[in-house]
């Protein structure tokens, strides 16, 4: 029939079949044969099945063999284990050789047999982090709580280890435990019972290990085993035997151990554990059946260590019905505690009493007493629900003379070290009712009360707690806390809870702090994924910088605004995002608002959200120690505040200042990359000045202004897309980028500016800019770290000034200038008076001439530089200049100026000098030389100018010091001045040197008031300098037409002190008497700070320096000496004598020879 195979029709599809399973079948043998016959593949395939399911690298470095059967062996060597990635320590395991031999079926019906294992020259490492991690951790097999299966997973029937290091490291351990295992085996004897033995060196101490345990075919089912161990060494025995009735499910096991040694602080020491006690060890525990029960017993000693303990259970693995009692002592706690992981206890004396039992579901703590040092703790009750905590009657005590101790034990770090007392107790109301909770506090001089009712329901809903506490002064809480409060302050706490069904919310809670008051209210929602918090806080007091003060202390409180604050708010918390709405908070008269998220499901918390601030005074929110001079004024803020990973970010930001403007966006990579800044800003205004705040060294015009600018800067490069800024009637433009990193380079950065009055940009420090108009422009280009401007251009008023500036930074920072002028205008340059108040003023109260601050000369060893300077025409306060050129070097520190020159109405003024930077002390020297030279001053007809008498000028310097007092104190040197025959409008001398050496010369010439011109035969000045003192060597000589004047005396320039005598003198055949002199004697003292002069002084008072002048002749003769210093010829007199006194202070520098 159609739909019935015939069996012809049948055959092919079995052959078929047969065909394809035989086909399969030699795929799968061939695979196996493949994989087990290749043992590099086999190697691989061990390797990475090891380290998959150990989760740590596996490794067989070296050869590798397995021989395949029931019992297949696996060699090894070179072989590595590492450990996981939170050990400091490469590997857990290394051996030179390794040998396993494992039964194949016990894979599968368990446990695990490994009939022989050998191995040579290895090492093992047993370590747990302070987190508590153990390196052998591994995945563990997760087994039914009913399992009666053998608890041994692996067992060894036979082994031999040979050079075997044991490596133990553990927070508890005061170093790495080394064991040395020269020799372990095990094997099997007679009676079918496995005979372990062991030779091992801990801390250069042999001990050995021997044991029995079986029998071996009752290992492997899970039946009953005996045993017993002995471990011997020299400091101390260890012997443990028992009895296993069946090991799948004991019921009346039998177990006997006995510990001796005798010092344990020996015994410690060599384990590598603190040294807590001494003394000997005698420690005995038992556990063995007792009718239907287990009586276990712990008794004995180790060291000063006492414990005895007796327990009375039903089962070796249950505690669902026992007795206990428990008694120890000791003499130091803490270092006990260290050893069970717990920490911050006293290394005190201590005692622990307990008593317990408990019967299915009910507790009783008959006795709980533990005491130490400055701590009690005793308790007893009875749980009637277990393991539910209902039906409760229990008392507590605890005292402590530190609270924190107890904070730190209990992880409670807030507790400060103020003593605390507490008593507690909660009673059962019976079943079906609240429990009654109730405990007074005492912690310093704050006492509180703790009440409330303890539900039966699950997770104790319907639970009511109140708190109600006091401090009548704080000041004892906050020296705990390491404040200071000024004055006494009382504060008083409330606090309502009521925990529902998966949440708990706060029903009251307010706080009294002196005249603050805070208060809130709120619900913590457990139900939620992540929980929830939704909080209304609100704060209110009369001074907000008075609370500050308070808790913070003056430096910090001088951050908060003072007067009145209502701060309020709502706070909601979902999971790791919290929603902020502070609604119109003030602090004194200003607003200040925040409604926004903060997002902590990432490292940095991202904030987004709305930000305003307005009040009446800008200067009273921002206080000095904020910024300082905040301009006073009503403002106003209001931005879009974005906190990221990425920085922050203030978008459409308005803020406002009296009539000022600042609008836009401001940007920062802060906290990340504090140095990324972004900006588009726009500020307006009226006052420029009125809307700064203070910034060191300038002042802002007080100008209406409008400054545009964008763009973006961070460690490698500045961007300045556009700055417009228009000051009053000045303008200033800048553009272009500066790249810093990785090298330097310019990418046509302009500068432009220009006005009518270079003072509309403000005045630097007190230097008011003048009001004259100015003109900058430059554009800087450069790469590969070489920066240049060529298009220098600089004009004010009259005066210009252009150039060229390069800096290279290839390697050390040299910096190369050359500027040229047609026109310098200085008294245009400089503030009027700035030139007399840098040479002669007072600063403040000081009396000296030399200022004593430090030299901050350091920048002179920061780079290397060149200044090349050629200016046609420079115009002082009185004096004219022409061709001056300057030419200096700067060279790892040392400042050398090659050439300084100046041209006057005739003759050139030249010098040069080094200031060494790199010394130390700094240290200057120079020289200074004029021929022929009159500097023409100006105002002065031309006609006057011609007459000007001639000069020459000789000097020679050198002096150290790190201030310019120090400098002058250390000068050493000479100098000198000659005048040739010439004259000048009397009127000029006081333009040229001043008031006071106008009122010398005229109290030294009375012609100089009668004569409209005074005429100058000759003059000489000759000063030599050693170490700050300067002396006339030999006098100063000044000759008009009718008198000789000569000085000779000293400058103290260490004390600034004057010492200089003048006498008049009328020259012979001129028809003047000594009677025509009204003062012929002066004397100049004082200071050169406050010179002063006194008159009719002795003649004596020019003696001794021109002695060797006269030949002889006494200087006290009046006659004679007026004779020989009023010839016509005194001026050359002086100087031959001055050469004199030169050639022997230094023969080869001798002006004119």
């Amino acid at each position: 029939m159609p739909g019935i195979d015939s069996p012809r029709s049948r055959r092919p599809r079995t052959r078929h079949l047969l065909l394809v399973l035989a086909g399969l079948l030699l795929v799968v043998v061939g695979s196996a044969s493949w994989l087990l016959l290749d043992r590099d593949r086999l190697r691989s395939a061990l390797e990475a099945g090891i380290s998959t399911l150990s989760d740590r690298p596996f490794h067989i470095d070296g050869e590798f063999d397995i021989r395949l059967g029931r019992v297949t062996t696996i060699r090894g060597s070179d072989v590595r284990w590492l450990n996981p990635a939170w050990s400091q320590q490469p590997d857990m395991l290394t051996a030179k050789k390794l040998s396993l031999s494992i039964d194949v079926l016990s894979l599968l019906k368990g446990p695990i047999v490994i009939s022989d294992a050998q191995a040579e020259d290895a090492r093992l490492l047993f370590e747990w982090n302070k987190e508590g991690q153990f390196n052998w951790q591994m995945t563990a097999r997760q087994d039914k709580a009913d399992d009666k299966s053998n608890p041994l997973r692996l067992l060894l029937s036979q082994s031999e280890l040979r050079r075997v290091e044991i490596r133990v490291r553990h927070p508890a351990l005061t170093a790495e435990l080394v064991v040395d295992v020269v020799q372990a085996s095990e094997r099997h004897d007679a009676q079918d019972r496995l005979l372990i033995t062991s030779e091992a060196v801990v801390d250069n101490r042999p001990l050995s290990l021997q044991g029995r345990i079986g029998p071996f075919a009752e290992l492997i089912a899970g039946g009953a085993i005996d045993y017993d161990f002995t471990l011997a060494a020299a400091i101390v025995s260890l012997k443990a035997s028992g009895h296993f009735d069946r090991l799948d499910d004991p019921k009346k096991p039998r177990f006997d151990l006995e510990l001796r040694a005798a010092d344990a602080g020996e015994l410690l020491q060599a384990l590598a554990l603190p040294e807590v006690t001494s003394g000997q060890v005698q420690l005995r525990a038992r556990v063995a059946p007792a009718d239907e029960r287990l009586a276990s017993v712990l008794e004995g000693n180790f060291g000063d260590f006492n414990v005895d303990a007796r327990l009375l259970t039903t089962s070796i693995t249950s505690v669902g019905e026992f007795s206990l009692t428990l008694s120890s002592d000791g003499p130091r706690v803490g270092a006990l505690a260290r050893l069970a992981g717990v920490d911050h206890l006293p290394d005190k004396p201590y005692s622990l009493q307990v008593d317990a039992s408990r019967s299915a579901q009910r507790l009783q703590v008959r006795q709980l007493s533990f005491r130490t040092d400055g701590i009690t703790l005793a308790a007893s009750g009875v749980a009637n629900k277990l393991p539910q905590p209902r039906d409760l009657d229990v008392d507590i005590t605890l005292t402590a003379d530190n609270a924190a101790t107890v904070g730190k034990v209990l992880s409670l770090a807030w507790l400060p070290a103020l003593p605390l007392h507490i008593e507690g107790s909660v009673k059962s109301n019976g079943r079906g009712h609240k429990d009654a909770l109730h405990a007074r506090l005492e912690l310093g001089n704050i006492d509180g009360e703790l009440s409330g009712e303890l539900s039966e329901e699950r997770d104790f809903a319907g639970s009511t707690f109140s708190y109600r506490g006091s401090s009548p002064d704080l000041r004892q809480l906050a020296r705990a806390r390491g404040l200071s409060l000024p004055a006494a302050v009382a504060a008083r706490l409330e606090v309502d809870l009521a925990l529902l069904s998966e949440r708990l919310r706060i029903s009251r809670l307010a706080a009294n702090i002196d005249d603050n008051q805070l208060a809130a209210r709120g619900v913590i929602d457990f139900g939620r994924a992540g929980s929830a918090v939704e909080l209304e806080p609100q704060m209110t007091g009369p001074d907000l910088g008075n609370l500050a003060r308070l808790f913070l202390g003056d430096e910090q409180a001088a951050y908060f605004p003072g007067g009145r604050y209502d701060l309020a708010g709502r706070l909601a918390l979902t999971g790791k995002r919290l929603t902020i709405s502070s609604g119109t908070a003030r602090a004194g008269n200003n607003v200040l608002g925040f409604d926004g998220t903060v997002d902590f499901s990432t490292e940095m918390p991202q904030v987004t959200g709305k930000l305003m601030a307005s009040g009446n005074d800008l200067a009273e929110l921002l206080k000095p120690t904020i910024i300082k001079a905040v301009p006073a004024g009503a403002f106003s803020l209001r931005t879009a505040l974005q906190v990221s990973d990425r920085g922050i970010a203030l978008d459409d930001l308005q803020f406002s200042l009296g009539d000022s403007r600042l609008s836009g966006r401001l940007a920062t990579g802060w906290p990340g990359k504090p140095e990324q800044i972004a900006f588009d800003l726009t500020a307006a205004g009226s006052d420029l000045r009125a809307s700064l705040p203070e910034i060191p060294g300038y002042v802002a015009a007080p100008a209406a202004f409008r400054i545009e600018a964008r763009g973006m800067a961070d460690q490698a490069s500045i961007n300045i897309e556009g700055l417009d800024g228009k000051i009053a009637d000045a303008h200033v433009a800048l553009a272009g980028k500066l790249v810093l990193k990785p090298s330097l380079s310019a990418a046509a950065m302009r500068l432009s500016a220009s006005g009518a009055k270079l003072s509309d940009l403000g005045r630097v420090k007190e230097w008011p800019l003048p009001d004259l108009p100015f003109a900058v422009a430059a554009t800087m280009t450069g790469s590969e770290n070489r920066l240049g401007i060529d298009d220098l251009q600089l004009t004010l008023g009259d005066s210009d000034l252009k150039g060229s500036l390069r800096i290279n930074t290839l390697a050390r920072p040299e910096i190369d200038l050359n500027v040229q002028s047609n026109y310098l205008h200085l008294e245009q340059l400089l503030p009027q008076g700035k030139a007399q108040r840098s040479g002669g003023s007072r600063e403040g109260n000081r009396h000296q001439l030399f200022s004593d601050e430090a030299l901050h000369l350091e920048a002179l060893r920061d780079f290397d530089g060149k200044l090349q300077a050629s200016l046609r025409r420079v115009d002082g306060e009185h004096r004219q200049m022409r061709n001056v050129l300057a030419d200096a070097t700067l060279k790892d520190g040392l400042l050398v100026v090659k050439r300084l020159q100046a041209d006057g109405r005739r003759g050139t003024l030249k010098s040069s000098f080094s200031v060494d930077g790199s010394a130390e002390p700094l240290r200057v020297q120079g020289s200074l030389k004029a021929v022929d030279a009159v500097f023409a001053i100006r105002g002065m007809s031309d006609a006057d100018r011609d007459q000007l008498p001639p000069l020459d000028v000789d000097s020679g310097f050198s002096a150290s010091g790190n201030s310019i007092s120090a400098l002058a104190a250390g000068l050493d040197g000479y100098f000198w001045l000659r005048a040739a025959k010439g004259r000048m409008p009397s009127l000029a001398f006081a333009e040229l040197y001043g008031d006071f050496a106008s009122l010398l010369m005229t109290t030294l010439n009375p012609f100089v008031k009668k004569d409209p011109y005074s005429s100058v035969r000759c003059a000489g000045m000759y000063f030599e300098a050693r170490q700050g003192q300067v002396k006339t060597a030999p006098a100063v000589i000044v000759q008009t037409d009718k008198l000789s004047i000569v000085a000779r005396g000293t400058i103290d320039l260490r004390s600034e002190h004057v010492d200089l005598a003048f006498k008049t003198t009328p020259l012979q055949g001129v028809g003047l008497s000594a009677g025509d002199i009204i003062n012929p004697f002066i004397k100049l003292g004082g200071t050169l700070q406050a010179p002063a002069l006194r008159l009719d002084v002795e003649n004596a008072a020019i003696a001794g320096g021109v002695a060797a002048a006269t030949a002889g002749m006494s200087i006290l003769a009046t006659s004679l000496w007026d004779r020989w210093i009023g010839s016509f010829d005194g001026c050359a007199k002086v100087l031959d004598e001055a050469r004199k006194i030169r050639r022997t202070k230094n023969p080869a520098d001798v002006p004119g020879f």
